[in-house]
């Protein structure tokens, strides 16, 4: 019988990477993304995993942040829709991570780089044939890169084409890219045939469990049904924006779009000030002024010192 646990649902994904004792998993991850010519073998989870964090919760997963030997910082995360604000959410996110190492009076030659790796569920560069994209800060002119100190890489898991390929002559991250899009349609034993180093054993055994204890699965539909319900209810308010602008004219067409931007970036400060999400179709009542107020105010909590 099919494992039928998706492992890009941040519960799962949680249980494999942001815990310590899955730290090699993390490790062989990172690696794998990153290739650097002394391969990371220390990282410390910085975040610990809470069991309960389910209940009307973020789509998009930020979670997952370590720090290795050398002191680089990660944020290492999973996308289930790609949609037009991630971009600059993914590069806030990125600045957060560098700007936060330091205190008042601190130098900036203290200052490690800090990296974002971002999984996504769905394209999100239709332009790119590239499943691995690296971002950093530079000049695409004269192609002269200010620093390395600063990157996002993305993963596009729907680029991947497995079809024909035998995995073992493919590289880790596309193995890593395989097990996240497909573990949850294989049965235990056969996933383990297909993937059969010691890392990928064990993320199939995490996933196994979670398969088979009925408190971990039932955390999984939880998480699940949430990200499930976050889609549709954004996807409705697309729709209606959408449906309300043809009916009502240009005017208040692009108000409604200025809603939903507003309604997003809402959502996004909340996430990262870790308080609880207003729903979408409570935000979308409000008059585009309170809305622009409540950002406002989200903001100016966000830039308080902490």
């Amino acid at each position: 019988m099919p494992l039928g646990i998706d492992p890009t649902v941040d519960y799962v994904f949680k249980k494999l990477f942001a815990t310590p004792e899955n730290s090699d998993l993390l490790i062989h991850l990172l690696n794998s993304v990153l290739q650097f010519s002394q391969p990371i073998v220390y990282v410390e989870v910085l975040n610990p995993f809470n069991e309960k964090e389910f209940e009307e919760d973020k789509l998009s997963i930020l979670d997952i942040k370590a720090r290795c030997g050398d002191d680089r910082w990660y944020n290492v995360e999973i996308q289930s829709k790609s949609d037009w604000s991630l971009r600059p959410r993914l590069a806030y996110y990125a600045a957060s991570l560098y700007a936060d190492q330091l205190s008042e009076g601190e130098d900036y030659g203290t200052l490690t780089p800090a990296i974002t790796i971002c999984f996504l569920k769905e394209s999100l560069f239709r332009d790119s044939q590239s499943p691995h994209l690296r971002f950093s800060l530079c000049d695409p002119m004269h192609r002269i890169e200010l620093t390395d100190r600063l990157q996002v890489h993305t993963i596009e898991l729907a680029k991947y084409n497995f079809e024909g390929v035998t995995l073992d002559s493919v590289d880790a991250l596309a193995q890593w890219a395989f097990f996240l899009g497909h573990a949850g349609e294989l049965e235990a034993e056969s996933l383990q045939r297909l993937l059969p180093r010691k890392e990928f054993l064990k993320a199939t055994g995490v996933v196994e469990m979670i398969a088979r204890t009925p408190e971990e699965r039932v955390q999984y539909e939880l998480r699940r049904k949430a990200e499930m319900d976050r889609r549709w209810s954004l996807n409705i308010a697309r729709r209606e924006g959408r449906e309300e602008g043809i009916e009502l004219g240009r005017e208040e067409g692009i108000e409604a779009g200025q809603k939903l931007g507003l309604v997003d970036n809402i959502h996004l400060l909340q996430e990262l000030l870790q308080v609880p999400p207003t729903a979408t179709e409570e935000l979308m009542a409000r008059e585009l002024a309170a809305l622009k107020l409540l950002s406002a105010d989200l903001k100016n909590r966000l830039q308080q010192p902490r």
